[in-house]
């Protein structure tokens, strides 16, 4: 991975928890950022980040930065691969915003699981309506999750080019059927 950029902000790993643990509400708008915090934070792996990122998450005020910084948090922790985390991280699965799901399947997908429950509760994201389901299907596949084949199959005839072909895809690393193979060059 390319981490040229990750340390641009000059901030240490205390700096980068106090900003995070900041109240929205006290954040100067021009100076601070607590997304620069959670995203920063990739650079210091420790217990401390991850219980700091964990706490961002648990914050469920509803206003739009502090929606931004949940997402951010929960994509920390799956670069990280702080499979610690992956209780809160499933939690964001039920979440209302599609982002925060998206990015908790993804995460999940980094750090790696067979856990059957994390497993299951991602699988029924695929019955939520209005998610990215694309990102959901491929972090499945990836885990080799079996029990979600025959959800993953119905994506297969996705009005959507990325997800139907992320089933596509999805299907044959499930099961070797290569047939729908040739769709996904018509997708490209």
């Amino acid at each position: 991975m390319d981490k040229r950029f990750f340390n641009l902000f000059n901030l240490t790993e205390e700096q980068a928890i106090t900003l995070l643990d900041t109240p929205q509400s006290q954040i100067d708008e021009e100076e601070d950022s607590r997304y620069i915090a959670a995203a920063h934070l990739v650079n210091f792996p420790s217990d401390r980040t991850i219980q700091a990122l964990i706490r961002a998450i648990q914050n469920t005020d509803p206003c739009l930065e502090n929606r931004i910084v949940r997402r951010k948090s929960v994509e920390t922790l799956g670069r990280l691969r702080a499979s610690v985390a992956l209780p809160i991280i499933q939690s964001c699965l039920e979440d209302e915003d599609c982002y925060t799901v998206e990015n908790a399947a993804w995460a999940i997908g980094e750090i790696g699981t067979q856990d059957p429950q994390v497993l299951e509760a991602l699988k029924q994201v695929l019955d939520k309506p209005e998610q990215t389901y694309r990102v959901v299907i491929h972090t499945l596949a990836t885990l080799q999750y079996q029990p979600a084949l025959e959800r993953i199959r119905r994506f297969t005839e996705s009005e959507h080019g990325s997800t139907a072909s992320a089933a596509i895809a999805a299907v044959y690393r499930l099961t070797g059927d290569d047939v729908q193979m040739d769709r996904i060059v018509e997708f490209l």
